[in-house]
């Protein structure tokens, strides 16, 4: 009897110290989240300099690009001391990430869920890929994690969970602080889910005058205005951006076929500009790129083989296309952005995972795009200015292969479609039961 109590005991024991060290390694990460917030993060000081101006009756639209809503959440925050705010504001990204994960987890265990290994595997893969991404966002004190999360969160529970209101809420609060999940809406309307959609648009008014509760409705829509005025799409700032950080189209295009007129900084001796297009030819050319991506959503969306599928890996590929498309038609989305490239390659990895365990029973060119996907995947995850260093960085930025990047993953997802995944899920769980 004693035998059998110690080795009930000792089982005990292993299974409680296994479990304390699956969780080390996230204790770690957000140890180094907390210690690199504390050093300083000059993103997040503006927000929370924004935040306390709300309060002064200040102009805050001089470093600062959001609503006056977001700055009102930020009001927490900013009472304290700013080594205090910066780390409040990592722990919140910190769980927003952690969110993203589950929830991603969530959508693919369904085709893995029978193999830990694999499920490991593709865990594995998320993190060495969006690590850079999510480090650069964390020094930074980016609100992107944050945004990704409520969009990706809101259309989750709306889409699949059928929670029309707290979807709804997540996804107006969103658009209310970075007007980038917008697409998001016409994502709910492709999906003909307008009671959701009259939701957010009812809940996005309200934040646009919750703040007027607080600081007093004269100075809020003073403040609503220049906060129009200064994200405004046509502001000529945003029509073609001259910046290498930048990796949206509108920097893409111009990058190689437009004459900025001026000298712009090079790592290299080749001139990037392929030819000179006319400023107004190139514009149309750049609007009509703009709209065909938005269209290209409901080809994603309605195609016929998404008939009759798993919801939840056929949601999985949509949200990832829409955010491809996200980064891509907006202005001025920078390098910490690209953490939208994420959920495109997680879905690509579960792909090449289960091709894989197969036996690589896919057509050639699926052959092709899983180790392309690898190749530009392992390349993302290596481009770091403290792995690579700087000269290789800079090249990268100035022929905005990020930008190219998005534009050849939201080809493949266009290729790769949900009833390719559930095909190899299905042949894998088949040879196990024979077996």
């Amino acid at each position: 009897m004693l035998k059998l109590i110690a080795g009930l005991a000792e089982k005990k024991i292993k299974y409680n110290l296994n479990k304390i060290l699956s969780y080390a390694p996230l204790v770690l990460a957000l140890l180094y989240v907390v210690a690199r917030a504390y050093r300083g993060g000059s993103d997040i000081d503006h927000y929370l300099e924004a935040s306390r101006g709300l309060f002064n009756g200040k102009n805050i639209y001089e470093a600062y690009l959001y609503s006056p809503f977001f700055a009102l959440l930020l009001r927490p925050l900013s009472i304290f001391d700013l080594n205090i705010g910066r780390i409040i504001w990592a722990i919140i990204n910190f769980s927003a990430a952690i969110r993203l994960y589950m929830v991603s987890r969530k959508l693919v265990e369904g085709l893995i869920s029978y193999n830990k290994i694999d499920l490991l595997w593709w865990t594995i893969g998320i993190v060495i890929i969006s690590a850079g991404f999510l480090n650069h966002n964390f020094i930074l004190g980016q609100i992107t994690i944050l945004i990704l999360w409520l969009t990706m969160e809101g259309l989750y529970q709306v889409v699949l969970k059928e929670k029309n209101i707290s979807g709804a809420l997540l996804l107006a609060v969103a658009v209310s602080i970075k007007i980038i999940p917008i697409a998001g809406l016409f994502y709910l309307f492709l999906r003909g889910k307008f009671k959701a959609l009259v939701f957010v648009v009812i809940f996005f008014i309200a934040t646009l005058f919750i703040p007027s509760l607080f600081v007093g409705h004269t100075y809020n829509m003073k403040m609503l205005n220049n906060w129009t005025n200064t994200i405004h799409p046509a502001n000529e700032k945003y029509v073609f951006e001259q910046s290498n950080g930048t990796q949206s189209l509108n920097a893409l295009l111009p990058a190689y076929f437009y004459d900025f007129g001026e000298k712009i900084d090079s790592p290299v001796h080749f001139n990037r500009t392929i030819t000179s297009v006319p400023h107004n030819t190139l514009l149309i050319i750049l609007q009509i790129t703009r709209v065909l991506l938005l269209l290209s959503l409901l080809f994603v969306i309605h195609h016929r083989s998404n008939k009759h599928l798993d919801p939840a890996i056929t949601f999985f590929r949509e949200f990832a296309y829409l955010a491809l498309v996200t980064v891509l038609i907006f202005p001025h989305q920078q390098t910490y952005a690209m953490l939208y490239i994420v959920p495109a390659g997680a879905y690509m990895i579960l792909f090449s995972i289960l091709a894989f365990r197969t036996g690589w029973k896919i057509r050639f060119h699926y052959k092709v795009i899983v180790i392309i996907s690898l190749i530009l995947l392992g390349i993302l995850s290596v481009m770091g200015r403290d792995i690579v260093g700087d000269r290789i960085v800079d090249l990268f930025s100035y022929y905005h292969l990020w930008g190219i990047m998005n534009l050849i993953f939201i080809t493949f997802l266009q290729i790769v479609k949900p009833w390719e995944l559930l095909k190899l899920s299905a042949l894998i769980h088949t040879s196990k039961i024979e077996e």
